[in-house]
């Protein structure tokens, strides 16, 4: 059988889609594969913050469509670009073993440097509205700039002086293998968005015979987390545009969850911690999501 995977151009969905096809292959040798590139808004619009050029979806539809429109049969992304809500033709079949969900911290000195050794007025790059609402937070007198391109532009324009340090998802960093230094930012100070780390595989619901294939080839718990926050995802809604994090993490039997909202300036901020049934992972991030709702109308914030 042969596969046709539609896939963005950049080195890092490249490399997430070797680990998917590394991982079919594991389970069929036979099987072949054809990639098929999709450029999406997000790849030519690279000097533009997130939420101006789109926001959630910015990465995803074009490269579904490829398998909707008969283009390619399945469609890799990071999981944490994908909209709660995709075509209903389309299922998440297949999550390889997640990375490490957490963001990092990155600086120019080439050693790790923690939030709390940065001087003031430092600056800080990064576009996602979530990070610049929580560093806000935790350190008001930094200042935070715009920061959009690949993983490698990024750090070329901290190393040419630019920013004082820049964030990046700890995953990107694992699998590119980047030699750098950083510092894991506790998710107690910076809460993961849904999904990080996690790549997801979407094919059409009624291709049956692929679905079962990539459910083979899934990581068990990997798929557990991502169902969690996913419906963590769409029970709390709000966009690229709200400061919203949420992710989980299975001890034994029980699925934890931890999630925290943010007004944009970072000056308020509600945190909740609910955990539940392992098997029944999408429950746990619904009561995360209502809980939030509750304590973030509580302390007047809008979600």
């Amino acid at each position: 059988m042969k596969i046709r995977v539609a896939t963005r151009g950049s080195r890092l969905s490249l490399i997430q889609t070797q680990i998917v096809i590394d991982a079919l292959k594991k389970v069929d040798p036979s099987l072949e594969f054809e990639i098929v590139i999709v450029k999406t808004r997000g790849d030519v619009h690279q000097d533009k913050p997130f939420h101006m050029i789109g926001g959630k979806g910015l990465f995803e539809k074009e490269v579904n469509l490829a398998v909707l429109e008969g283009k390619a049969d399945i469609a890799v992304h990071s999981l944490k670009d994908v909209p709660s809500e995709v075509h209903p033709r389309l299922v998440l079949a297949m999550t390889p073993p997640r990375d490490p969900p957490y963001d990092v911290l990155v600086t120019r000195e080439g050693k790790p440097r923690t939030l709390d050794e940065l001087p003031a007025g430092a600056v800080i790059g990064t576009s996602s509205t979530r990070r610049r609402a929580m560093v806000k937070y935790y350190r008001p007198d930094l200042r935070l700039e715009y920061l959009r391109g690949n993983v490698d532009t990024r750090i070329r324009k901290l190393l040419e002086g630019k920013y004082d340090a820049i964030i990046l998802a700890e995953a990107g960093v694992k699998r590119l293998g980047i030699n750098i230094a950083y510092w894991r930012i506790p998710p107690k100070i910076l809460v993961p968005p849904p999904a990080q780390g996690i790549i997801g595989v979407y094919t059409l619901a009624d291709r049956r015979d692929l679905v079962e294939l990539l459910r083979e080839a899934s990581d068990e718990k990997t798929m557990v987390m991502a169902r969690a926050e996913r419906a963590f995802l769409a029970r709390a809604g709000g966009g690229c545009y709200v400061p919203l994090g949420g992710y989980s993490w299975v001890e034994g039997s029980t699925i934890k969850f931890h999630a925290a909202l943010l007004d944009l300036e970072g000056r308020k901020r509600v945190d909740v911690e609910v955990e539940g049934d392992v098997e029944k992972p999408e429950l746990v991030g619904i009561e995360a999501a209502e809980e939030l709702k509750r304590k973030a109308k509580e302390a007047g914030l809008r979600l």
